[in-house]
């Protein structure tokens, strides 16, 4: 049987070899064509299943059979001092005391009623760029960054000068491969941290979704401080890497740009396209069987690994037609990149808002916006959980005036 195993993952395509930064290994067509649900060998010697259709990730998803209490890449040791994602990773029914609040507190109206401030937050760094005096930047560093940290900082409640420090904790600990004796002690001193601030809401409450939890929900302070490391893991690097990624893909199909600019009404249409296309989860959804089970032709033992392999999914030509092409304008179907089930993203509305801001926003400022030919072309990390490029090196002959983009670009579904 280990003559059948396949080697996982696939390197992704060069983009200097014709491919755009976003293309996934060939390797997932001819497996979803021929092997869609194959075993495979682990860069550590483990086995799993690795799910490759978009209808055999979806079922799998919510499938109750398939536990998501895995070893996950969020928790660093037994240590319940260095234990981060009991969101992600415990099943229902217990699942759901954690769920609940989130759903709330990330619901339409709670992001409705933010609205302004975040405007504030990409108009912010849309300025700071246009102060370039050599009009070139780093976008990632200068925009996908810090727009989402700090979004989701202030809707936690955490001061503006820790944002960065939080950063660099949550880059350390969604590094693929990181040292245990590294990452149990950076685990530590985030969830150190975010018990300090329940100990203070708890003392003096403001308007802040640390206060909230802390007031209205039944979770205990070690608890709170668990789901407040989690989103800041999550709420940071996955819209950091969605904003990075659908950046360069616009700038990869100026043509898919210009139809994105031109039509507000089908805005919103075209960022759940870029969601599809990019697919920033880029190892997968683990999920580990509870009990014997058959999944397709597959039949799979309890205690067997499982991986949901979305950006497969996504490019599913059996769901999507033309789905190795990025069409802004295309009939939108159901896609995964928010995974599916009881564990889908519980910021995906948060997260669409964000990009229905900040894209039309960034990309009006600057018209003639540009991959700088001078630097280096940016690469897909492949050592992080999210999957965005480590830089995008960008420049621009002018900027348009700074105008009201609150008049002119409308935020559907907030």
């Amino acid at each position: 049987m280990n003559d059948d195993l396949v080697s996982w993952p696939f390197a992704r395509p060069r983009p200097g070899d014709g491919a755009g930064l976003l293309d996934i290994a060939p390797e997932y067509r001819r497996l979803r064509e021929r092997r869609p649900i194959v075993r495979v060998r682990l860069p550590d010697g483990g086995r799993a299943w690795l799910l490759t259709r978009y209808p055999d990730v979806r079922a799998a998803l919510a499938d109750p059979r398939l536990s998501a209490s895995t070893d996950p890449l969020h928790r660093h040791g037994g240590d319940a001092a260095t234990r981060i994602g009991a969101l992600a990773h415990t099943d229902p029914p217990e699942h759901a005391r954690y769920r609940a609040p989130l759903d709330r507190a990330f619901g339409a109206g709670r992001i409705r009623a933010r609205l302004p401030s975040m405007v504030a937050v990409v108009e912010e760094r849309i300025a700071a760029m246009a102060a370039a005096p050599d009009r070139r930047c780093d976008l990632v560093r200068a925009f996908a960054i810090p727009v989402p940290l700090r979004i989701i900082g202030r809707l936690l409640g955490l001061p503006d000068e820790e944002h960065d420090g939080l950063r660099q904790a949550a880059e350390r600990l969604l590094t693929i491969g990181l040292d245990p004796g590294e990452a149990g002690p950076a685990a530590a001193a985030m969830l150190a941290h975010m018990r300090r601030i329940v100990t203070a809401r708890r003392r003096a409450p403001r308007d802040d979704l640390m206060s909230e939890l802390t007031l209205h929900s039944a979770l205990t302070d070690a608890e709170i401080a668990d789901l407040g490391a989690t989103l800041v893991l999550g709420g940071y690097e996955t819209l950091a890497a969605s904003i990075g990624t659908a950046v360069a893909t616009l700038l990869e199909h100026p043509d898919q740009r210009a139809a994105f600019l031109a039509d507000e009404r089908t805005r919103d249409r075209a960022v759940e396209e870029l969601l599809r296309y990019t697919s920033v989860v880029q190892y997968g959804v683990d999920r580990v069987a509870a009990h014997d089970l058959r999944l397709g032709d597959a039949r799979i033992r309890a205690g067997e690994r499982v991986i949901a392999f979305l950006p497969s999914a996504n490019r599913d030509h059996a769901h999507h037609s033309r789905a190795d092409d990025l069409d802004t304008g295309r009939r939108p179907l159901p896609h995964l990149a928010f995974g599916h089930g009881a564990h889908r993203c519980v910021g995906q509305h948060l997260a669409r808002v964000e990009l229905r801001l900040a894209l039309p926003r960034l990309l009006r400022r600057f018209p003639d916006l540009r991959a700088d030919p001078d630097r280096p072309a940016p690469v897909v990390r492949r050592d992080r959980v999210f999957g965005g490029p480590d830089a995008l090196p960008v420049m621009w002959r002018d900027s348009a005036p700074g105008a009201d983009e609150r008049r002119r670009t409308p935020v559907r579904g907030a």
